[in-house]
């Protein structure tokens, strides 16, 4: 029996909308991406396409987000002290 494998290819570039709904920020924000030389661009005529291997690289160069276990929902404990009211 032969295996079925499949090709990802990746695109050479995306536009500020795609990637600002891949990493779930405003076109805004990634135009200043591009303005802090964060991210890479081209221009085709009127389309800024952004350079998806800068894409690639900025969303790498992220921190990692680490998550301590914690129990959802969980009742907060209050600070220590006084409560005052104003």
């Amino acid at each position: 029996m032969s295996e079925v494998q499949t090709k990802t290819i990746e695109p050479l570039a995306i536009s500020p909308k795609s990637a600002a709904s891949a990493l779930s920020i405003t076109s805004r924000a990634v135009y200043l991406l591009l303005a802090d030389g964060k991210l890479v661009a081209r221009k085709l005529g009127t389309r800024t396409l952004i350079d998806y291997a800068s894409f690639t690289a900025f969303y790498r160069s992220l921190p990692v987000k680490t998550i301590s276990a914690s129990i959802p929902n969980a009742p907060r404990r209050k600070a220590s002290g006084r409560n005052v009211r104003a």
